[in-house]
């Protein structure tokens, strides 16, 4: 006789970052709080040069960079927010953004 075990699931609570609200020329605008996981595989997508030339390895992190706000644009900004967003100010929406969800941050720095 085969016994059957019973497998306990693990169980992972979800992060629960709230939605990050910005101020954009008088409207408020809703950057939600999740990573989309297209976001945390650009970099497996590029892969690094060989090469460890300063020039080069600059350009490759330069590509990397414009893939990831490429994605965040996509996937992040929400339709409404696109149509008034000038793509100078881009970066500073990114910037606040990661810093809100955590993005790039070591899994060791307490957070």
């Amino acid at each position: 006789m085969s016994e059957t075990t019973a497998v306990k699931a693990l169980q992972i609570k979800a992060k629960a970052r709230p939605a990050l609200v910005v101020e954009y020329d008088g409207a408020e605008y809703t950057l939600p709080g999740r990573v989309p996981s297209e976001i945390m595989t650009i970099q497996a997508q590029h892969k690094a040069p060989k090469n460890p030339a300063k020039d080069v390895q600059e350009a490759y992190q330069r590509e990397l960079g414009v893939a990831v706000i490429d994605r965040f644009y996509d996937l992040v900004v929400p339709a409404d927010f696109k149509a008034t967003l000038d793509m100078e100010d881009l970066s500073a929406v990114f910037e606040a953004w990661s810093g809100h969800v955590g993005l790039g941050e070591s899994k060791d720095s307490g957070k």
